[in-house]
């Protein structure tokens, strides 16, 4: 009988049937499986420590016995570790690292798809309206309103594809990003790579933890699971179990709300047993408590989620107001539907859960909380375990390190030999007899070997007692120096590195080892092959990723059911605000995640691009910051295209001005020259209306000097006329006077007043 049957509990029973004793069932049944010598997890295990043994340096020396003792003695040479594993796994986790993350949050239930849609129409009618009217303007010179003031994009289907966002969109990859930088995922995702680039696997946990949604990676060495051949991914599990080691206060930390007063007694026990030798005893099989000398207990904590089916029974009655829309209530299982009613059978997937600390406290056996589930689809839910097996089609995940550590074990081998060798070398060495040592001279082979350093001889005495020089056959020479096997055995050591570095995909070109006289054509040849190679292991990561991202926006739905208020900083170092409304859990998140690999060479490539743009005057030198600093190649592409709109806007607008300027200057000088043809008009004017004034004037003299003239003589004539009449009279009134002056003067003498009025009346007249 296989194992799995015997000890599994059934999945899917009656709900009066799921009890704690069910769950712990569960449990029990997975410690169980993990304790299997021969089971597939034991032997994953196995392999996965040894992965990790060797990425990290570390030998079993018994197994390279073979080849350091022979006969029960030891080689004069150490085996060490000579890395060409970890060198390559840590340049591929570098290359991640400097991969953008592009991550654009989608929502995917049908409600947001028909809304996108109706945005889509409504562009496509407004566009054409637009060109109606442009139309319209071209053939009557009359411009229609406009029917919007936004700008509508020239490709509707790319914009609407890439940049249209809805609110809830935006607020959801605000929501991400806010988590990304509170819960460093850049680390936790790297730890994840290394673990599928060492294991083959690579397993995360999402769950709500502290009222946000939480990431944590899992490692793959403690994980036991059940995955249909035909998936590669821990979500599409049936049932998971994860092993750990923790410490008291860790136990505390995660568990204090579900451990009781008699929990914890138990829990301060099993710390306490650690020390005493009744320890094998109490762990049997199942190693329930670690512990090592000088260093803290730890208690095995295994934690189980499985998949199972909730029955839902629904009451059916007639809706007189709307038949076509019957009322629905959820009943009982024994409930016995009445006149005029139906009973309707709906299942949902229904996940639980349970952990065992220590072998004896059971804790969180119920059905898991904080379900995600979709809104077209409520029937359907998930595990929290995320995750990849790669190559799981053949039963067994296979890594890198999989693939490399016979290189890797053949290397150290041919190392040792190295070594050897070299521990063997000893130049070349002489056969001396000692029967030749001059003892009569007090030499022993101490002083021999002394003159032979200093003076290059060899004394000896012929003649002493026992030294037949006969026999003497001069000294004999051995060669110890390093054979033409050390350079075999250099040109088999290259050989490993060149078939690790064709096997990873990681080619020396690309580890930055270029010959003296390589062309730069060929190292880029060799670098773009070797990318292609390693492609496969980014893009499981990358799908790794996407599944974590998709289940964190999801569950956003369950943890911010009530909204998020909080704020956290950017790269640049500026602040955030977020601010999540209750609508968010009314929506299904996707996440679309860029060709990084793909992004990256197209970026570096436009970044080549934004130079020239910069020389030609089509971008600035901020322009070209923002380009280099852009995390995808979409943001620079488009901090490019914006770049460049602005540059030709600013180009326009300065046209624009000049030919303003143009035609200002244009418009002056014609202006100018108006003016003068008016001035010069104007003087002709009035040099004729002068030259008509002069005439008119001379005219009017003239004939002023006429009739001045005529005046001049009719009052000459008057004047003289009166002045003859003056005289006259003058004679006339002289002589009367004379004769009355006379006659007065006669009666009385005359004042001086009165002859000088009498002279001035005759002066007058």
């Amino acid at each position: 009988m296989d194992y799995k049957q015997s000890i599994f509990p059934p999945q899917f029973v009656l709900e009066s049937e799921k009890t704690e004793e069910w769950a712990n069932k569960w449990v029990d049944a997975v410690v169980s499986y993990m304790a299997y010598i021969d089971s597939p997890y034991h032997n994953s295990r196995l392999n996965d420590i040894q992965n990790y043994n060797i990425y990290n340096g570390s030998l079993e020396l018994q197994d390279f016995k073979y080849i350091t003792e022979q006969y029960g003695m030891a080689y004069p040479a150490r085996l060490v570790n000579y890395p060409i594993i970890s060198p390559k796994i840590d340049l591929l986790v570098g290359e991640e690292l400097r991969r953008p993350m592009d991550i654009k949050v989608s929502t995917t239930n049908k409600e947001a798809v028909l809304r996108k849609e109706d945005v889509k129409v409504n562009l496509i009618m407004k566009k054409l309206t637009e060109e109606i009217h442009q139309e319209f303007k071209d053939a009557t010179g009359i411009a229609l309103p406009a029917i919007t003031e936004m700008e509508i994009p020239e490709d509707i289907d790319l914009y609407m594809r890439y940049n249209y966002r809805e609110m809830v969109e935006e607020t959801a990859q605000d929501g991400l990003e806010y988590l990304m930088q509170k819960y460093h995922y850049r680390d936790i995702f790297k730890e994840g790579f290394r673990d599928l680039l060492v294991t083959g696997k690579e397993f995360f946990k999402v769950y709500d933890h502290n009222g946000d949604p939480y990431v944590r990676r899992v490692d793959p060495r403690s994980v036991v699971y059940e995955i249909n051949s035909n998936s590669d991914y821990l979500d599409d599990a049936s049932w998971v179990g994860e092993e750990r080691y923790l410490s008291y206060s860790e136990i505390l930390d995660e568990f204090r709300d579900e451990l009781t007063r008699e929990d914890l007694e138990e829990l301060s026990a099993m710390y306490q047993i650690g020390g005493y030798d009744d320890l094998s005893a109490y762990n049997s099989q199942f190693d329930w408590i670690d512990y090592q000398e000088g260093q803290e207990v730890k208690i095995r904590v295994v934690s189980v989620e499985w998949k199972s089916i909730k029955t839902l029974k629904f009451k059916v009655s007639e809706n007189k107001f709307n038949p076509e829309k019957p009322f629905m209530k959820a009943v009982a299982d024994d409930y016995k539907p009445r006149r005029r009613e139906q009973l309707v059978t709906r299942y949902v997937d229904d996940i639980w859960e349970a952990t065992k600390i220590g072998g004896k406290i059971l804790v969180r056996a119920r059905r898991r909380p904080n379900q995600v589930r979709s809104v077209d689809d409520a029937g359907s839910t998930q595990l929290s375990y995320v995750g990849c097996v790669r190559n799981n089609t053949t039963g067994r995940a296979v890594s890198m390190v999989d693939l490399l550590k016979n290189i890797q074990m053949l290397y150290n081998i041919v190392m040792y030999q190295i070594e050897l060798a070299m521990a063997r070398s000893g130049g070349k060495a002489v056969v001396y007899d000692v029967s030749q040592l001059p003892t009569n001279l007090g030499m022993d082979m101490q002083t021999v070997l002394y003159h032979l350093k200093t003076d290059g001889i060899i004394p000896i005495n012929s003649k002493e007692e026992g030294n037949q020089l006969a026999s003497f056959n001069q000294f004999q020479q051995i060669d110890f120096t390093l054979s033409n096997s050390v350079q075999q055995l250099i040109n088999l050591k290259m050989m490993l590195e060149q078939t690790a570095g064709q096997i990873s995909g990681v080619l020396p070109q690309r580890e930055g080892a270029v010959g003296q006289y390589e062309y730069v054509g060929n190292v880029q040849r060799s670098v773009v092959q070797s990318a292609t190679i390693t492609e496969s292991w980014f893009y499981s990561h990358s799908q790794v990723k996407k599944r974590v991202f998709e289940k964190v926006c999801n569950l956003m739905k369950v943890s911010w059911a009530n909204g998020k208020k909080s704020s956290y900083i950017l790269a640049d170092g500026a602040y955030k605000f977020l601010s999540i409304m209750p609508d968010v859990s009314l929506q299904d998140y996707g996440i679309f995640i860029g060709d990084s690999g793909k992004d990256d060479a197209m970026r570096q490539q436009l970044q080549g691009i934004a130079q020239a743009a910069l020389q030609g005057g089509q971008a600035t030198l901020l322009d070209i910051i923002k380009v280099i600093k852009a995390d995808t190649f979409t943001e620079a592409e488009h901090i490019l295209e914006r770049a460049m709109e602005e540059i030709k806007k600013e180009q326009a607008g300065q046209a624009q001005q000049q030919q303003a300027i143009m035609e200002a200057q244009q418009a002056a000088s014609q202006a100018e020259f108006e003016r003068q043809v008016q001035l010069e008009q104007i003087k002709n004017q009035a040099k004729v209306e002068v030259a008509r004034i002069q005439s008119e004037t001379d005219l009017k003299i003239a004939d002023m000097k006429d009739d001045l003239a005529r005046e001049t003589t009719d009052v000459a004539h008057n004047v003289k006329n009166k002045q003859i009449f003056l005289t006259k009279r003058m004679e006339t009134d002289e002589k009367k006077n004379l004769s009355k002056a006379q006659k007065e003067s006669e009666e009385t003498s005359v004042s001086p007043q009165r002859k000088e009025r009498v002279q001035n009346i005759i002066k007058k007249s």
